[in-house]
């Protein structure tokens, strides 16, 4: 085994909130398994890259990536608001292409999002509707958001 080029540093939450849902619409209810999984495309996210303003060392690429998830559904048992930061460096410092750039942010937020999957995981095991496990998501098809663009 070697270690890969995108090694997490360090991560931090600034926000974690976790709140069961009392609604008739759940009575009765149970998990298809022995998890509650929230619907992948109705979970909100947003993702910020940072980068400092110098790099420390020349040979590693260094960035820093906010992650932010929510999710509220009237059929779901629970609403969840995340909010993360992972420090990041990349050993392997290629030109800085746009698909090189896609391929760390697409590895950085994964790995973010595991930790976020077992944050809400423990925290749920105890709640009066049982665990929730958010699904497995694929980052590939993450599209960078145009800033220029008006809302």
């Amino acid at each position: 085994m070697k270690l890969s080029a995108l090694q997490l540093k360090h991560y931090h939450y600034s926000h974690l909130q976790l709140e069961s849902v009392d609604s008739e619409q759940l009575v009765g209810k149970e998990p298809s398994s022995p998890y509650w999984v929230p619907s992948a495309n109705k979970i909100q996210t947003t993702i910020t890259v940072g980068e400092p303003e110098t790099q420390e060392v020349a040979s590693q690429y260094a960035f820093v990536m906010s992650l932010q998830l929510s999710y509220q559904e009237k059929d779901f048992p629970y609403k969840f608001v995340v909010a993360l930061d992972g420090v990041f460096v990349c050993n392997e410092k290629e030109e800085l292409t746009d698909s090189f750039q896609h391929e760390l942010v697409v590895n950085a937020t994964s790995i973010l999002y595991s930790t976020v999957r077992e944050q809400l995981l423990t925290l749920s095991s105890r709640q009066k509707f049982g665990p929730l496990m958010l699904p497995s998501l694929d980052f590939k098809s993450l599209q960078r958001a145009d800033s220029d663009k008006e809302s």
